[in-house]
């Protein structure tokens, strides 16, 4: 992913600052965690000498192995989370047709409709982390502008959705900045685009009342849905698809 190493944005923060607080959480649960272990460990050996059945004492001990376990493994996971790299490869479908350029862009989207990301232990992945829709003269894309953990769920929080909540502007400038600095093919391709269909292909584009919500229908049947954080840029995008 490439990031500006001169100025830190404040998508970028968010995400180096939920990593490093689940990091330091994890360290005061651990401690936390140790001193109730030994505590059950104590308490399992006592019962031991004094004649406690063995699965008692036994169930203890394992117990107060496992919660430490847990707690050694949930912040290993924290800490070790590359914010910086996607997890979805480059695209092979995203492939601009002869005579295809730039029409227009819908910053700071985020995808409804689906279950939008798995953990185990506090840590997983985003799996719809799109975050910004992009309109040639040919077809619509979706595109995961590369904020810093943008497609992560790091300690429990997920990275995308706070940023598209709180650091929505840092999406569009990153765009326009990479739209502004390298091909269009090249954006896509970092921006690990997906092509969600083709103008032509368009059978159906609507919003809902009182949301700021988009839903496009192909020909085949297949939906999209994507709520825009921005005003103006939802207005604009009922524009682009012709929605009254």
């Amino acid at each position: 992913m490439d990031n500006n190493p001169q100025r830190e944005t404040k998508g970028d923060k968010l995400a180096t600052t939920v990593q490093q607080v689940g990091v330091t959480r994890g360290i005061g649960s651990l401690v936390k965690t140790v001193i109730f272990a030994v505590i059950v460990a104590i308490l399992a050996l006592v019962f031991r000498f004094i004649g406690v059945p063995w699965f008692v004492w036994a169930g203890m001990l394992f117990i107060a192995a496992a919660v430490v376990v847990l707690d050694v493994m949930t912040l290993k996971r924290t800490a070790k989370v590359d914010l910086a790299t996607l997890n979805k490869s480059v695209p092979d479908n995203a492939e601009l047709e002869a005579e295809e350029y730039l029409v227009d862009t819908i910053p700071a989207v985020m995808k409804y409709g689906k279950a939008r990301s798995t953990s185990v232990l506090g840590t997983g992945q985003v799996h719809t982390p799109e975050n910004a829709l992009l309109v040639t003269n040919r077809a619509v894309f979706a595109l995961t502008v590369p904020l810093l953990g943008v497609d992560k769920v790091v300690s429990g929080t997920d990275i995308g959705m706070n940023q598209w909540m709180w650091a929505f502007k840092d999406i569009s400038s990153k765009l326009q900045e990479m739209l502004a600095t390298m091909p269009l093919d090249e954006v896509l391709k970092q921006c690990r685009a997906q092509r969600l269909m083709g103008l032509g292909e368009i059978k159906e584009a609507k919003t809902y009342p009182f949301t700021q919500n988009i839903s496009m229908k192909r020909k085949d049947g297949k939906k999209f849905g994507y709520s825009v954080r921005v005003k103006e840029d939802y207005l604009k995008a009922k524009e682009i698809f012709k929605i009254r």
